[in-house]
């Protein structure tokens, strides 16, 4: 399903960030270690698979499925402009990132990565083959789950 897509996605992303995050560590510590580009180069490449499979493909779908159809067009409106404020807030940063915690960079990325597979197991529902309705119930049961400070 979608959610499965997502998570798998989410945890390619994290892998990856953390073999070019130790690969950047391991350089900077021993720059005469020449496997360390090579292993840059694969997880950047593993990177950009998982980014395809879940985080760059499932939120265009998660959310015509997620909202009733009389909300979907601003709902949607809102998650685009979420996603494109974020990823322009990732672009604007790195380089300022990079020269303060260099060569520790992606493991906060990392860590970021971490939080998104946690948000996504615990809180975002398989929406594959249900119809809105039950997603928005299953989504409110979950909530009461919750302390009001989270939802």
């Amino acid at each position: 399903g979608r959610r499965t897509l997502m998570l798998l996605g989410l945890g390619g992303m994290v892998a990856s960030y953390v073999g070019v995050a130790v690969a950047q560590h391991i350089h900077a510590a021993s720059p005469d270690q020449k496997w360390t580009s090579p292993l840059s180069v694969a997880t950047t490449l593993i990177f950009i698979v998982s980014f395809a499979i879940g985080p760059g493909s499932i939120p265009w779908l998660i959310v015509a499925e997620i909202f009733t159809s009389d909300s979907r067009g601003k709902a949607s409106s809102l998650c685009v402009g979420a996603n494109w404020i974020c990823n322009l807030t990732v672009c604007i940063t790195y380089k300022y990132l990079d020269n303060a915690l260099k060569p520790n960079t992606f493991f906060l990325y990392t860590g970021v990565c971490l939080f998104f597979f946690a948000f996504t197991l615990l809180f975002v529902p398989e929406t594959r083959k249900k119809p809105v309705e039950q997603i928005c119930r299953e989504i409110k049961e979950q909530s009461l789950k919750c302390p009001p400070t989270v939802f």
